[in-house]
This record gives structure tokens, C-alpha cells and sequence, in this order.
């Protein structure tokens, strides 16, 4: 039996469970799972940006989407996809998930990024009259609305119809699997955070730092012929291998772990990499070569095919969905006095000056910084497995805590999923105020990811906590019984 969980409420939280109803599409075999898996490429043409305001010159190895489709006897599915896309806010991806499940009949979709630096934002589909807001811009990642560029908008519209094609055809492929899962060590990068003797933290290579040092998998075997049929692998680690300088579009170290598993196990194998807690993790050499990225995608390949190997099947057969919703508070705004001195500092930044004018506005109208919106899901099979999955680059110590925590025989972890721009890191580290580095600090260390951003700061200490009891959550069993699918 799963143990239950205390469950301490900091904010009203909805669960929504997913569970059996007999469907109309189902397989006629009683007590099995279905699986389809299915891939469509989306690299961008020539002269579109890659990340960083690079226009490429040409693919060095290409982008996929993938999807593999799983559904219980009862007809409960989920469509799990996997992009070779270094992000996407929340507005592409509440309308895309919402566009695959009304044209594919799936009950659930989960949308992980790769984080691959050589590849593109997703950006949503823009509605007539749509507001270009500061909001907009900080989700998008971008300074202009996508319909004032016509061949990225084109490219746009072409992996939204991606995602409903391949989910489809998954879909339409699904026959009876038994699902394997295992893990073998690897450890591809390391934690990029270095605080020095005055308390400064500053991004490098941290081999002592928190990082996760495995490969988690799940297989779906034919249940006829026990051969797989879709292979889903998670390691965090942000995909920098490739050189700052390169033009070409690249997926990186994942692009290179999917070639070395087809390249063992067969072309017709669809291989997707899940993007796990990467938020301070930097793959290993950075920024260094291309070779370099086919070295570390070849050596997580082979730990994914050695985890293959000794993967046990899993028991249960019933898909239990469940989703989570929080909103994470913003840090306190910073003192009037130091915004007057900050803004006296840099009257001739436009930008700075803009939020630095924002924040004295709040101040003014008592008006407390906007909280952040922190999704998380939850894919269990019964005692035996669990994918948890969550918005944002996330600190790996979440991945570490879900792995001590959780009341599964496996785990898995994503991050990077359905929507959210920016890093969550621990409360240790947004304890650390300005001295917190890239992926934490504070006004005035103008080099914190978010002190720019929209919510006029990064979260606030005792989010960490808020997060724990959101995953806490996904495995508690509810005291009623669960909503039927619709």
C-alpha cells in the first residue's frame, strides 16, 4: 500500500484526477496497457534565429517531435511528447495541449522541452487584436508579436500541427505493451553553481555541488514479440555542449543519445529524451565542440541502453492522471531607497529604468509583486512507477527530493514541461539575496535571471517547501473516488 502523506495547505490547491472509463477506440483485450509511439521532424529553415539571435546557416543534426501515447484497458490515456525546443511559455502551451487533446481524444498531454541551446523557442498562436504586454514578451521570450516575422510564424504554425500529427498518428499505432523501467548511472555535466569566500556565486564547475547522477527509463515491449517500441530516457542537464559561436541546428548532447540507441536498437525504436531538473546543471565540457556534444550524447546513450538492459516490467496496468496548480509567491520588493539609488545609477537604461519604475509604482500603491503560476503532473502506475512533471528550469535538488520522497518502486522526473520561463531554485539559494548568482539573485545584482522579469523579482524564500507538498500531492490517494476521464 502507498503511504500516506501529510499534506500542510500553504494555498488552495485543485487536484484533478484522471481515471477509467470505457472508451469507444479501445482494444478488446482486457487488463493491458497500449502504447503508440510516433516522430516528426521540425527543424527551421535556413536564416531563422536559434537561441541567442543566431540566424542558421544549416542543420547539423535535426529537431524531432515524438510522442508516445500510453492507455490503460479502461481507456484512460496520456500523450507524453518530447521536442528538440529549448522552451515555451505558458500561452503556447495551454493552447497547444488544449488543440491535441480536442483533436486527438487524449485525456491528458504533457509538452517537455529539450532546453537544446541550438534550437528555437515555441512561441503561441497570437489572437486578433492581442495585446503585446510586458507579460507577453517575458513568456514568449521575444521583443516583437510572431505575425510581424512571417517565415517564424510559418515555422511556428508548422510544430503546433506537429504536435496534433504526431500525437495522432502514436495514437493510431497503439497496440498491447508491457512496460519496463529501470535505471543505470551517468553523469554528463555538473553543478554550475560556485559561491566564493565573500559569499558571491558565480556559474562554473561545481563537482561537489548537488547533481543527479543516473539515467531513468521506461520501455514499452510489444507484449507478441517483446521487442520495444519507444524508448523514454530523463537526465537533466542543460544542453550547452555544443559552441556559443555555432550555427548550425543542433539538439545537442539529446540529439546524439537518440542516435546511439537507434544505432543499437533499431531505426523503427522512437527514442525520446525528457528533459529532467536542469536548472543548475550545465552539461560537461561547456560550450566546448561538437565532438564534445557527440561524447556526451554517446556515453548517456550507453547508460540509457545498459538501464534498458536491466529494466524489470512493471505490474500494473491501470493509468492513474493527476495535475497540480500553485502559485508561488515573489520575494519582497527591495527599499525605496535602494530604487532611488539604483535608479540614479542607471538613468541611461532605458530598460532598467522601466522596471526599476514599475517596482516604485507597487511601492506606492502598497501593491504586492505578482506571484508565479507552478504547475505540476503526475503520470502513476499503480505502487510500481511514477513520472512527475513540472514547469521551469528547476534546481536538481527537486529531482533528488522526488527520488527520496516519492512512495514509488520507480521514478522518473521532468522539468521543462507544459510552459514556464525562468529558473525556481531552493530557499537556500534565494536566501542568498543578491549574492544568489544567475539562476537566484536579486536587485541589485542586475545579473539575477529575473530581476527583470514581469514579477519584479525571483520567488520568494518558502517556495521550496510549497513545491515538496504540490508532488506530495500527486501520490497521496484521495480520500473519494477519483473523477472519471472526460
Amino acid at each position: 500500500m502507498l503511504k500516506l502523506l501529510p499534506l500542510f495547505a500553504i494555498c488552495v490547491l485543485h487536484l484533478s484526477v484522471f481515471s477509467a472509463e470505457t472508451r469507444s477506440d479501445q482494444t478488446d483485450q482486457p487488463h493491458s496497457l497500449y502504447a503508440g509511439a510516433a516522430e516528426k521532424e521540425i527543424s527551421p529553415p535556413v536564416g531563422i534565429e536559434i537561441h541567442a539571435a543566431r540566424p542558421n546557416v544549416g542543420i547539423r543534426d535535426p529537431l524531432f517531435i515524438r510522442a508516445l501515447v500510453l492507455q490503460d484497458a479502461a481507456g484512460t490515456s496520456v500523450a507524453i511528447i518530447t521536442a528538440d525546443i529549448i522552451c515555451s511559455g505558458f500561452a503556447a502551451m495551454d493552447e497547444l495541449r488544449a488543440r491535441v487533446k480536442q483533436k486527438t481524444g487524449v485525456d491528458e498531454v504533457w509538452f517537455n522541452c529539450s532546453h537544446a541551446h541550438s534550437s528555437r523557442w515555441l512561441r503561441a498562436t497570437p489572437s486578433p487584436g492581442q495585446l503585446w504586454t510586458d507579460e507577453m514578451i517575458w513568456d514568449e521570450f521575444y521583443e516583437h508579436p510572431i505575425e510581424e516575422n512571417p517565415p517564424e510564424a510559418k515555422w511556428n504554425r508548422r510544430v503546433h500541427q506537429a504536435a496534433v500529427d504526431v500525437v495522432a498518428e502514436a495514437k493510431e499505432k497503439r497496440i498491447p505493451v508491457t512496460l519496463y523501467a529501470g535505471r543505470a548511472p551517468v553523469q554528463i555535466g555538473f553543478n554550475r553553481r560556485i559561491t566564493d569566500k565573500s559569499g558571491w556565486t558565480r556559474m562554473g564547475v561545481n563537482r561537489e555541488g548537488p547533481a543527479v547522477p543516473w539515467v531513468n527509463v521506461l520501455v514499452a515491449r510489444d507484449q507478441k514479440t517483446n521487442k520495444p517500441i519507444a524508448v523514454l530516457f530523463e537526465h537533466p542537464a542543460h544542453p550547452v555542449t555544443v559552441p556559443p559561436g555555432n550555427k548550425l541546428v543542433s539538439a545537442d548532447f539529446p540529439g546524439a543519445a537518440v542516435a546511439r540507441i537507434r544505432e543499437k536498437l533499431g531505426s523503427d525504436v522512437i527514442a525520446m529524451y525528457g528533459q529532467g531538473c536542469c536548472g543548475n546543471i550545465n552539461s560537461f565540457p561547456l560550450r566546448k565542440s561538437l565532438a564534445h556534444n557527440d561524447i556526451a550524447g554517446r556515453t548517456l546513450g550507453d547508460a540509457t541502453l545498459k538501464a534498458i538492459e536491466e529494466s524489470e516490467p512493471i505490474a500494473a496496468t491501470e493509468l492513474t492522471l493527476r495535475k497540480e496548480q500553485i502559485h508561488i509567491p515573489t520575494r519582497p520588493l527591495p527599499s525605496p531607497e535602494l530604487v532611488a539609488e539604483l535608479k540614479e545609477k542607471n538613468k541611461d537604461n532605458p530598460a532598467r529604468l522601466k522596471q526599476l519604475n514599475k517596482i516604485s509604482a507597487a511601492q506606492e500603491s502598497e501593491t504586492a509583486p505578482t506571484p508565479r503560476r507552478f504547475d505540476v503532473y503526475g503520470v502513476l502506475l499503480g505502487e510500481d512507477w511514477c513520472l512527475v512533471g513540472m514547469s521551469y528550469e528547476t534546481f536538481s535538488q527537486y529531482e533528488l527530493w522526488i527520488d527520496r520522497h516519492a512512495p514509488f518502486k520507480h521514478n522518473m522526473v521532468f522539468a521543462l514541461t507544459n510552459g514556464g520561463r525562468a529558473y525556481i531554485g531552493t530557499d537556500q539559494a534565494l536566501a542568498m539575496g543578491a549574492n544568489g548568482g544567475y539562476e537566484a539573485a536579486c536587485l541589485p545584482n542586475w545579473g539575477g535571471h529575473e530581476t527583470m522579469s514581469p514579477h519584479l523579482g525571483p520567488p520568494k524564500v518558502g517556495c521550496e517547501k510549497m513545491i515538496h507538498q504540490a508532488f506530495e500531492s500527486l501520490w497521496e490517494r484521495p480520500s473519494s473516488k477519483p473523477l472519471k476521464a472526460k
